[in-house]
């Protein structure tokens, strides 16, 4: 470990700079890994503070969140940690064929 001590304001200011930028890129290879844990179509469940479980599907996959379709059509964009996967089915996996019997 360095004597932070000895630096300079100038110093600690880059330095406090490139920490933060540092910290920016670990949360978002977290995330990355964290949003390859979900497909479009799959069947998730999330608790938003102060409200019930909402259960829906994946739709999309946006940088930070992964946007989700309620059973009552509302659209929520979620981060990937709040998500939790319902299952192994994907709804645009399934054989619809057999769904149409």
């Amino acid at each position: 470990m360095f004597d932070l001590s000895k630096l300079t304001k100038r110093e600690l200011l880059q330095l406090n700079s490139k920490v933060i930028e540092r910290l920016k890129e670990v949360e978002s290879q977290q995330t990355a890994r964290n949003m390859d844990d979900f497909t479009i179509g799959d069947k998730v469940s999330f608790t938003p503070p102060g409200e019930e479980k909402v259960v829906g599907i994946v739709i999309k996959k946006n940088k930070k969140t992964i946007s989700v379709l309620d059973e009552l059509s509302y659209k929520w964009n979620i981060p990937p940690t709040y998500l939790t996967r319902l299952g192994s089915d994907n709804v645009i996996e399934v054989d619809w064929v057999t769904i149409k019997k």
